[in-house]
């Protein structure tokens, strides 16, 4: 936000506030206000904010969770702890959804775009969330010895009602994505215009760069896929693309006693630093395997392991950037 409009909304607006937080929805229209006197895109962008961090503090755990239990073959005897998203980088799960992922995450989406199909979309998320969460969450305190541990019979009625609510979580997580998708892009890209405006192109501009390049990589992978359009050649060229992207943190590397700000965002950028290393790798490896003309399942893995890359960079650099900035 720009900072000229602190002192004079925070002088008029002080006795305000303090009647206002009695309730939470008038606070949601008076930050939404703030945040269109900076631009109607922050106002997007913080309106989609609460929804994007419950997905990535939620989400993309589960996701990883998910890829390595079917990685592992999906051995009965491990299921009942499969979805424990702690060593995937989150929390205890019951708390990561009670902590990220409320019901009030729609709210400022809701009195800024009350007819935005995302409002459904993420309900519904939030609803099959919570059953997916009661469910392996209780397999998992048992399996842990809290209260009694899990019978066969238990387990097998467990694993029977896995599948469809895991199917159904996939399906629901899906439907949020991909609307976030095109409602995130445009103001992600003013963000970054702004920021050239205001700071040319610093280490903050180059950093968020490089995470939009490596979100549109993604998402022409999966339209590709999708649609059956994608090509070694596009791929080769996206994929030096982003490593031009990546590359550009070398030249901040040399700045002598670099400010406060350009220090932290140089340790963001050193600690999502192998996850996206890992990333490229996967969009090399998805290219080589192409030419090599390698079989389908290989090609399918490398494609999983780009996803897998992606969504754990991601998560890396979220969690820590909500901490610094």
């Amino acid at each position: 936000m720009n900072a000229n409009w602190l002192l004079p909304i925070g002088l008029g607006l002080g006795m305000t506030l303090t009647v206002l937080a009695i309730t939470h929805g008038p606070l949601d229209r008076l930050d939404l206000w703030l945040d269109q006197q900076d631009s109607p895109a922050t106002a997007q962008a913080n309106a989609l904010s609460p929804i994007i961090n419950c997905l990535n503090q939620m989400d993309v755990p589960l996701r990883l969770a998910h890829q390595a239990y079917l990685a592992a073959g999906s051995p009965r005897a491990t299921a009942a702890g499969a979805y424990d998203i702690s060593p995937h980088g989150g929390q205890d799960i019951d708390s990561v959804y009670r902590f990220a992922c409320p019901g009030s995450i729609t709210d400022k989406l809701k009195i800024l775009t009350p007819d935005s199909p995302l409002l459904s979309a993420t309900e519904q998320y939030l609803q099959v969330l919570g059953r997916f969460v009661t469910l392996t969450k209780g397999a998992y305190m048992q399996r842990k010895g809290y209260g009694h541990p899990l019978s066969d019979a238990q387990l097998d009625q467990f694993l029977s009602q896995l599948e469809p609510q895991r199917r159904d979580y996939l399906k629901a997580s899906t439907s949020v994505r991909q609307l976030l998708e095109i409602l995130d892009v445009e103001p992600r890209s003013e963000q970054l215009m702004r920021l050239e405006q205001r700071l040319d192109r610093n280490v903050h501009w180059a950093l968020l760069d490089y995470m939009i390049q490596a979100r549109s990589t993604v998402e022409l992978l999966a339209e590709g896929v999708r649609q059956k359009t994608l090509t070694p050649e596009q791929l080769a060229e996206t994929t030096r693309q982003l490593r031009q992207a990546q590359d550009t943190r070398q030249q901040f590397l040399h700045i002598e006693q670099p400010d406060k700000d350009t220090q932290k965002a140089l340790y963001l950028w050193q600690l999502i630093a192998e996850p996206s290393d890992q990333y490229l790798h996967a969009l090399d490896r998805l290219h080589r395997d192409w030419l090599d003309h390698a079989a389908p399942q290989r090609l399918s893995d490398d494609y999983h392991a780009i996803t897998q890359g992606y969504d754990q960079m991601l998560y890396r650099y979220n969690k820590l950037a909500r901490k610094q900035y």
